[in-house]
């Protein structure tokens, strides 16, 4: 049986990273928990607190997956990055990323941001690190190019149509290595 916590965390799985942060009221999230109020509070403090922790675990959840990536070949890491970009995060990121400068406390904010970046940056500049090691990338400073990967695929999230195939990835991430690759 979920306690309190348990079932607000489920109620924001459905609710919080589909739309902006400010339309998602309490009331409905409380409904679907099947809580009162005072059990938001005890837990949370308040929505801002619940959008961070719900945050928080959302962004852990797919780091894990990203961190499995690490130690193939460039082509390789980056396709399964883009894979699971594509095609297993749950949520919108951009939203989440659009809703940050909302949130009131600095501290929130700081949060949310440190999630995002240890779940995508980190596994992500692992492969390249790796890739320039093994020479299949320049040495060059890594924070660009990781901008711009994680760009096009934000890029190609927005754009693409409901379903997104695997070799969507594998087209980016060669068309990727064959641009920045090592000549």
């Amino acid at each position: 049986m979920m306690g309190g916590r348990e079932r607000i965390m489920a109620a924001a799985e459905k609710l919080m990273g589909l739309r902006p942060y400010q339309e998602v009221a309490i009331a409905p999230l409380l409904a679907i928990a099947e809580v009162q109020p005072p059990t938001l509070y005890y837990h949370f403090k308040d929505k801002e607190g619940l959008f961070v922790e719900w945050a928080a675990q959302a962004f852990s959840g797919i780091g894990e997956k990203f961190r499995l990536r690490a130690g193939t070949s460039l082509t390789e890491g980056l396709t399964a990055f883009s894979t699971i970009f594509l095609l297993e995060v749950p949520f919108d990121i951009d939203q989440v990323l659009r809703d940050i400068p909302g949130l009131v406390r600095p501290e929130s904010q700081e949060a949310v941001y440190n999630a995002y970046f240890q779940a995508l940056y980190e596994p992500l500049c692992a492969i390249l690190i790796e890739a320039m090691e093994r020479n299949e990338l320049p040495p060059e400073p890594i924070g660009p190019v990781a901008d711009v990967f994680l760009a096009g695929l934000h890029q190609l999230r927005k754009k693409g149509a409901p379903g997104y195939e695997v070799t969507t990835a594998k087209w980016y991430a060669q068309r990727f290595v064959n641009g920045f690759g090592a000549a």
